[in-house]
């Protein structure tokens, strides 16, 4: 017996959603632990597992299609006739054409009419994974040609992505059309996170007002406001414009993640603290109080 496991993320021709993998996460753990040789048909865009079309239908036995709206649609007919050969069956899905039925031997519904079953992704284990929230900064044009900003956000981008880390994006703007951005919906979401990851100087500042550790990248050649703040608040962790490469984020992340910045956060914390202190000292006195 040999399966393979195929869904909606087996074309390229479709965009499948993370409830499919992740269907078909649980039915491949459900298949190692019977010990039933199987493959994954991936989409040559995933660049992952083999492809459906590349392989030897004669070689397999089964051919699982899982989660998802399934119906007469061109590319799943393609796929059904490769494997005529084999038992085919679908699990997890939705049939939205009764036709369908026809084309697989078997067919476990998670929704029907009088039936509905839960779906597959709500099984599975729960990944443990850093959650970092981006700070991204423009190119600012006050900088001139010193501004290395798309350079940096795209190393910070193609990093995220090949190290598959959940990420989401912090602006800092007052205004996201259209409405107002108000600071503590910001700041709760950074409370929210595990790391912050800044190339402007108030993701540096509010990551660590929250307690969160920063990695911060100044996008500026020679360095500017992220390293001046960064040296104010003798923040340790500050990558300059040409250091900013998928190495130095992978030991800058461990780094947050093994605990050893917990003290400097505090510490940088308490140099705020003490900098605003001295502000309103200064300001007090010049007003006359």
């Amino acid at each position: 017996m040999r399966v393979l496991v195929a869904g909606w993320f087996s074309f390229d021709e479709v965009i499948a959603t993370v409830g499919d993998e992740l269907g078909a996460d649980v039915v491949v753990g459900w298949l190692t632990e019977l010990g039933i040789d199987h493959d994954v048909a991936w989409a040559p865009y995933l660049e992952r597992g083999v492809h459906w079309r590349d392989v030897e239908p004669a070689d397999y036995t089964h051919l699982l299609f899982v989660t998802g709206p399934v119906g007469n649609l061109p590319p799943l007919g393609e796929l059904i006739t490769a494997f005529a050969s084999a038992q085919r069956w679908a699990v997890n899905v939705s049939v939205v054409d009764d036709v369908v039925r026809s084309m697989f031997d078997e067919v476990w519904e998670r929704d029907a009419p009088g039936v509905t079953r839960p779906d597959l992704a709500v099984q599975g284990p729960e990944p443990e994974a850093p959650v970092l929230a981006v700070a991204f900064a423009p190119v600012q044009g006050e900088y001139g040609d010193r501004s290395r900003a798309d350079r940096v956000r795209g190393v910070i981008e193609e990093w995220l992505a090949a190290r598959a880390l959940p990420w989401f994006a912090v602006d800092t703007d007052l205004f996201d059309k259209p409405h107002p951005r108000r600071p503590a919906q910001v700041e709760a979401l950074l409370r929210r996170c595990d790391v912050v990851l800044s190339m402007r100087l108030h993701g540096l500042v509010l990551g660590l007002k929250n307690g969160r550790p920063v990695i911060a990248c100044d996008p500026i050649d020679g360095g500017a406001k992220v390293t001046g703040q960064a040296h104010a608040l003798d923040w340790p962790l500050l990558l300059a414009a040409g250091e900013v490469t998928p190495e130095a984020l992978d030991a800058a992340l461990d780094r947050c993640l093994r605990g050893e910045l917990t003290g400097a956060v505090t510490h940088s914390r308490a140099r705020g603290a003490a900098g605003n202190d001295e502000l309103r000292e200064w300001l007090t006195r010049k007003l006359g109080r």
